[in-house]
C-alpha cells in the first residue's frame, strides 16, 4: 500500500503540531520511497518504523551520529564519557585495527563492529558498512538498515511480525525490536499518532 504523502503531511502537521523543515520532509520522503518500492504492506510496521526514527533522531528524520554530534571525534568522546560514568559496560567507540569507530549512527543507532558487518551483509553490500561506517549516515542506506533490521530481527532478535500480525497489535512491547523497553510508552504514543496520519 503506497503512502498518500499529501494527506500524511497534512495530518502530521495537525497531529504533531509542529512545522517541518525541508530536511525533515526529505527524511520522510526517503522512508516513503523505500516503503512504496517494497513488498511491505502493514501500515503498523511503517508507523512503528517512523516512530523509531523520530525518537532515535530527535525528530530530525535524518541519519545522525551518536550524541547528535557533528563529527566522529565528538561521538567517540560521548561514548567514552558514558563508559567512564559506568552507564555502558564496554567502550564500543574504541577504534578497531582498521582505524574505524563503531559508535551509533543512522536512523536507528547501530553500534559495535559486528553489527555493522552483519547489517552490511543483510543489505547485500558485504563488508562495505564495516569498512566505511559513515555509509550509515547516507539516508538511503539508513532507511534500508531501519527496515531490514526491524523486519528481520537483526537488532535484538525481535521483529515487526512478533508485535504486529493478524492476532495482535502491541505498540509498547514493539520497542523490544530495537533495545528492550527504553522509552517504550513514549515511542508507542508516537507510533499510534503516525498510524493515524497514515490511515
Amino acid at each position: 500500500m503506497k503512502v498518500n504523502r499529501s494527506e500524511f503531511f497534512t495530518a502530521y502537521r495537525v497531529r504533531f503540531q509542529n512545522r517541518l523543515s525541508q530536511s525533515q520532509v526529505n527524511g520522510y520522503e526517503a522512508i516513503f520511497d523505500y516503503w512504496d518500492a517494497s513488498t511491505l504492506h502493514d501500515l503498523r510496521w511503517l508507523a512503528y518504523a517512523l516512530a523509531t526514527a523520530y525518537h532515535e533522531t530527535g525528530s530530525q528524520m535524518q541519519a545522525v551520529r551518536e550524541g547528535f554530534c557533528d563529527s566522529d571525534q565528538c561521538s567517540v568522546k560521548a561514548v567514552t564519557r558514558l563508559f567512564a560514568q559506568g552507564k555502558i559496560k564496554r567502550n564500543y567507540a574504541l577504534p578497531h585495527p582498521n582505524g574505524h569507530s563503531y559508535f551509533g549512527r543512522g536512523l536507528v543507532q547501530i553500534t559495535h563492529g559486528y553489527n555493522y558487518e552483519r547489517l552490511g551483509k543483510a543489505l547485500g553490500i558485504g563488508m562495505d558498512l564495516y569498512n566505511n561506517p559513515s555509509l550509515t549516515l547516507e539516508i538511503k542506506t539508513a532507511v534500508q538498515i531501519l527496515f531490514v533490521g526491524m523486519r528481520d530481527g537483526l537488532f535484538t532478535g525481535k521483529k515487526f511480525a512478533d508485535y504486529f500480525n493478524n492476532l495482535k497489535t502491541d505498540w509498547v512491547n514493539a520497542r523490544r525490536i530495537i533495545n528492550g523497553t527504553d522509552k517504550a510508552e513514549k515511542i508507542a504514543g508516537h507510533a499510534k499518532d503516525f498510524f493515524d496520519c497514515l490511515k
